[in-house]
């Protein structure tokens, strides 16, 4: 039979608590550093670069303008109808630009200027790129003026989405047949 001494079974317990005490030193430092760390949830931002708002019952995302070559430009937005059974008429005039009228069914998206087209051009743009220029977007009564960033292609996500040109009308003049000389006989 061993039989242990008390001093064994002193330095046996003083080492289990010592071993207690680092985990639990440990622990606590390890698991208590978001103490004095900045939570990011506190303040939750967009990852857009685009204006949003809900109007009405439509919710209008990242609208952004891609400018193109002099003063012209694509607006580009997502529209979202939030209603369960109305279609909704939604009406958007950008600064210096015409008046573009979009109808909605009943929970529907509609993606405008993805890809560019004549309806989503505006032109006479006085906003530089960089800057904020105010589009309105009326639906259902109601009205907001969003301030929408002015982007180029150069923006990775809006390098495709520039304005597409107005062709023009030149005139061509076409030739008129000339009479081919009859023989005689």
């Amino acid at each position: 039979m061993s039989f242990r001494s008390p001093q064994l079974r002193r330095t046996a317990l003083r080492r289990t608590i010592a071993a207690g005490a680092v985990a639990a030193c440990a622990l606590t430092g390890l698991t208590a550093c978001d103490l004095w760390a900045p939570q990011d949830t506190l303040y939750i931002e967009s990852a857009i670069v685009g204006a949003s708002a809900t109007v009405g019952e439509v919710y209008v995302g990242n609208a952004v303008l891609v400018t193109g070559e002099d003063d012209s430009a694509n607006l580009v937005m997502t529209l979202i109808n939030q209603s369960q059974t109305d279609a909704q008429e939604i009406t958007i005039i950008p600064t210096g630009g015409q008046t573009i009228q979009v109808s909605i069914p009943a929970r529907a998206t509609k993606k405008l200027g993805d890809p560019p087209s004549e309806t989503t051009l505006v032109t006479g743009l006085d906003a530089k790129p960089g800057s904020l220029t105010t589009v309105s977007v009326t639906s259902g009564g109601n009205s907001v003026g969003l301030q929408v960033p002015v982007v180029t292609q150069a923006l990775q996500p809006y390098g495709t989405l520039t304005p597409v040109p107005v062709p023009t009308s030149t005139s061509t003049s076409t030739p008129s047949p000339t009479p081919s000389p009859t023989p005689s006989k």
